[in-house]
């Protein structure tokens, strides 16, 4: 599947008031989501922020999968 570019491109921008810039890596981070979604912008729910978290999480820690 390949993204509509033009859907893409006339994306609302969310303004970021009071909040710091974000870092390359940071920029970086949110297209690999968008990319590993399709382009879908899915609702983060607890399970999805769960899942996300144990990907970071150090060796030893937390439950095993």
């Amino acid at each position: 599947m390949i993204p509509d570019m033009n859907l893409i491109e006339s994306r609302q921008r969310m303004p970021r008031l009071g909040l710091r810039p974000l870092t390359p890596n940071e920029c970086f981070w949110l297209e690999v989501i968008r990319l590993s979604s399709w382009d879908s912008d899915p609702a983060p729910t607890l399970e999805r922020v769960q899942r996300l978290r144990r990907i970071f999480e150090p060796a030893g820690r937390g439950r095993t999968r």
